[in-house]
């Protein structure tokens, strides 16, 4: 009785699962341009990023706040009175 109840149980969970899959021909016209809409707003939005990225300039470049305050050499200079 319990296996009847499971394989019961298993049926109704799988049946919409499988009832999905069967759009296999690309569905409706309606639905292949709405695919196709998302595709390329997906393109435009990763192209815009990419855009975006190009615009941050290069890490490669120090930035020293302190570089007037030290000497040539690196080392901090002190003026004693």
């Amino acid at each position: 009785m319990r296996a009847l109840i499971a394989a019961l149980a298993i049926t109704l969970v799988a049946a919409p699962a499988l009832a999905q899959g069967h759009q296999r021909g690309g569905g409706k016209p309606e639905q292949r341009e709405q695919a196709a809409a998302q595709k390329r707003k997906a393109e435009e939005a990763d192209k815009a990023y990419r855009a975006g990225l190009d615009k941050i300039p290069d890490a490669n470049v120090t930035q020293d706040p302190w570089a007037g305050v030290r000497g040539a050499d690196g080392k901090a200079t002190s003026k004693s009175k």
